[in-house]
């Protein structure tokens, strides 16, 4: 193999592998169609390349003649695929560059098939070169003289060129985006390969030909813009993904709090702020299980503290009517919700207080004894008889007192929820029958 073809043989691979790999991108992707004309040129390209090394190789004109007349049809196909990939880019894939210069190319590769070696390429009028750079190479071109109809092909390759250059330029200053440069500065390689080849062909100079590496800087200029575009859209996608979750965060945690929003009101009672009847229903179903099970293995004994207990209490404010009747629904609202807050005062934090409907209300007593209970329960009802509740904003003021059914756990352990609020409620009404201000634990 001439040392002048080894550089075609490595470009040749190197070219074919970028065609395949924009291939590949554009049949995994189909999003952007610059990739396809692109991968298309690189494999024309690369056979270019292989039709170089074997006019480099040719040990004869009827050899050279078979290489020659291979790059030549090449070109074609070259020029086709090039005017697709610049008018993609430059966004001018809708008028008519791409059919006019696909249809004349097309035409001049089946002419190069059918007319006469006269008009080709013909053993006849041989243009034999021998290149000899001292100290550099020595290289025999076995080729001939080129046909009107490939004169045409090369002058309508530069022509259709020359029009992809002021494309790409007036892009460029439309746009000034960088990658333009790129591959003006591509294109303009190839006007001096062309230049150098057409000096050498007419025995102006002696020189190699290197319209191949023209066509290789034009397809890598090609890939660098091309590659930095995939590296922007990644970017892109990666931003965007970052912005996503940022967003996808956000949101959940908007979802997070309205959920919790939509919990507390669902659980609370609006006027009071304590949890409301639904909320201890479920709640009590599960201290009720929860006091069973440690009944059961006797956990409690075991760890010497007597917390498996727990009391309900059902409470109601004493003649809460009048307050509405003799100073309006306002001020009992208010008297609820200071009564409310003199009973948070006395209670722990692990008591769980309920507003359970109008001005009755529930309290679990939860993790302490009998004794705890009842001195709880003391508490509350001297608490709330000495509050001074202010009903109007002119400082008029009352008191109330409280009337209360009390369920101890250990009396009724194999009860219901709901057998357990009826005793409860039955307690109450006994210490209303009773005279009010006053708590029935049995």
């Amino acid at each position: 193999m001439q040392p002048v073809a080894y550089p075609c043989l490595v470009m040749a691979s190197l070219t074919f592998f970028v065609g395949v790999f924009h291939l590949f991108i554009f049949f995994k992707g189909r999003r952007q169609p610059v990739h396809l004309p692109f991968a298309f040129l690189c494999l024309v390209v690369a056979l270019y390349d292989v039709f170089s090394i074997g006019l480099y190789d040719s040990a004869s004109l009827a050899q050279g003649l078979f290489w020659q007349n291979l790059q030549l049809q090449a070109i074609d196909f070259i020029s086709i695929f090039l005017v697709w990939f610049v008018a993609v880019y430059t966004k001018r894939s809708t008028g008519w560059l791409i059919p006019v210069s696909t249809t004349w190319f097309v035409l001049l590769f089946v002419m190069s098939l059918l007319l006469n070696p006269s008009l080709t390429l013909s053993a006849l009028r041989p243009a034999v070169k021998h290149i000899d750079i001292p100290g550099f190479l020595s290289v025999t071109y076995y080729e001939g003289e080129l046909g009107i109809a490939y004169d045409v092909g090369i002058a309508s390759a530069i022509l259709f060129y020359t029009y992809l250059m002021l494309l790409l330029v007036r892009s460029y200053l439309k746009t000034r985006v960088r990658g333009l440069l790129v591959v003006i500065f591509g294109l303009s390689t190839y006007y001096v390969g062309v230049a150098n080849d057409t000096l050498v062909a007419a025995r102006v100079y002696d020189f190699i030909y290197i319209s191949e590496y023209a066509f290789m800087i034009v397809v890598f200029s090609m890939f660098a813009v091309q590659l930095a575009d995939l590296a922007s859209l990644y970017h892109a996608i990666e931003e965007a993904n970052r912005t996503l979750e940022t967003r996808v965060e956000e949101r959940t945690s908007e979802i997070r709090k309205l959920n919790e929003d939509l919990r507390r009101q669902a659980e609370l009672d609006p006027l009071t702020g304590i949890y409301n009847r639904r909320f201890f229903g479920e709640y009590l179903d599960i201290e009720l299980r929860r006091a069973r099970n440690r009944q059961e293995h006797k956990v409690a004994k075991l760890q010497g503290v007597n917390d498996m207990n727990f009391g309900l209490a059902m409470i109601d404010i004493d003649h809460f009517k009048r307050v509405n009747d003799t100073w309006g629904h306002p001020a009992g609202d208010r008297a609820l919700v200071e009564v409310v807050h003199v009973v948070q005062g006395v209670i722990f934090s692990r008591d769980v207080f309920c507003r359970f409907g109008g001005e009755e209300f529930v309290i679990l007593f939860t993790r302490t004894s009998r004794d705890g209970i009842v001195q709880a329960i003391e508490k509350i009802q001297k608490s709330v008889e000495d509050h001074e509740i202010m009903v109007t904003d002119d400082s008029r003021s009352t008191h109330v007192t409280l009337s209360i059914g009390v369920v101890i756990f250990e009396e009724v352990p194999g009860l219901t929820t709901q057998q357990l609020l009826r005793i409860a409620d039955s307690r109450l009404l006994a210490a209303k029958n009773a005279g009010r201000n006053t708590a029935v634990y049995d």
